[in-house]
């Protein structure tokens, strides 16, 4: 099943479903998700609910935990993650997100007519530095995440110099 990402605004709380199987093409997306959320000024609640997610790739992963970061920045809580499969709660788990989501199991919800999000379009560069950011933000949770994707953050630096220069280059 392709991904999507769906949303609800409800009362000042925003809703986020990533539906199917999530990946870097989603990135764009959730990319400007957090770039609204650094605009609203009034926040009650953000609920992450992948109860009908069937796979999140680590650049995926990256994004929901930036979300989380903002979140817990600017309005003073942690988010809510809702999970449905436990293969997708072990990942989340792996990642360490239980110290950036309150994660509960999900119940049957009734988030009706939700709205599939869409990226504006954009540059083979300009995902490659989301990517990249996406890992990093991983990377800062945990030595078990550094060390896992140390490598491959090495290997998006070299694949695009520009990236050092825009202050995007892994330190330590």
């Amino acid at each position: 099943m392709t991904g999507r990402i769906l949303h609800k605004v409800v009362d000042a709380s925003h809703v986020l479903k990533p539906v199917g199987d999530v990946r870097v093409t989603q990135g764009p997306i959730l990319n400007q998700f957090l770039q609204h959320l650094n605009e609203i000024d009034i926040l009650k609640s953000v609920i992450v609910d992948l109860s009908d997610t069937e796979c999140l790739d680590s650049t995926a992963l990256g994004f929901l935990a930036k979300i989380a970061i903002a979140t817990r920045s600017q309005f003073g809580f942690k988010p809510t993650l809702l999970f449905g499969h436990e293969d997708v709660h072990r990942v989340i788990a792996s990642m360490g997100f239980d110290e950036i989501f309150v994660i509960l199991k999900a119940s049957n919800n009734g988030y009706a007519d939700m709205a599939e999000l869409v990226a504006d379009q954009i540059t083979e560069e300009g995902l490659h530095d989301q990517v990249l950011d996406a890992h990093k933000t991983l990377m800062q949770l945990n030595h078990r995440n550094f060390e896992a994707f140390r490598d491959l953050v090495c290997a998006l630096e070299a694949q695009c110099p520009e990236s050092a220069q825009k202050g995007l280059r892994a330190t330590g």
